[in-house]
């Protein structure tokens, strides 16, 4: 049995995934729609929206709400989190702003200011119709030994 099942002969192939980049030096000012990777070495003004994976490298920053498959944030987010599938806070990460996915992880060194909310990735364990609501989370002021509340 193999680890990786080989593809079948006629199976399509997989489509190419693009891949944009903020530059260090850059400063954009509005909102960002793309299903593909995208990451932010600058500063961005402005909401993140669709993005397939979205990368915040150390020393960049977003002010403004994220919604992703994958985030991965190394520098400043100030405004809402939200990921279908994880987000991952790296030591120099400081989030001001709630995160909303099925797993996040926090290196030490990271900090939130806002509530973290973790839930079931499918849609049918969340409950569609709105009746199953999940219980409140914890606030943290920093990812490690801050203020609970």
């Amino acid at each position: 049995m193999a680890l990786f099942p080989k593809r079948p002969a006629d199976a399509p192939e997989p489509a190419p995934v693009g891949y944009s980049v903020f530059d260090a030096q850059m400063t954009v000012e509005g909102d960002v729609e793309t299903d593909s990777s995208l990451r932010i070495d600058g500063r961005l003004r402005g909401n993140v929206r669709g993005a397939a994976m979205l990368v915040v490298a150390a020393g960049a920053s977003i002010v403004g709400d994220v919604s992703a498959g994958e985030v991965i944030i190394g520098g400043s987010v100030t405004g809402n989190v939200s990921a279908a599938k994880r987000v991952e806070l790296q030591a120099s990460a400081a989030v001001t702003g709630d995160i909303d996915a099925p797993a996040i992880m926090i290196q030490e060194g990271g900090t939130v200011d806002g509530r973290l909310s973790i839930h079931s990735a499918s849609p049918s364990a969340r409950g569609t119709s709105g009746a199953a609501t999940p219980a409140p989370a914890p606030q943290f002021r920093t990812a490690f030994g801050g203020d609970a509340g």
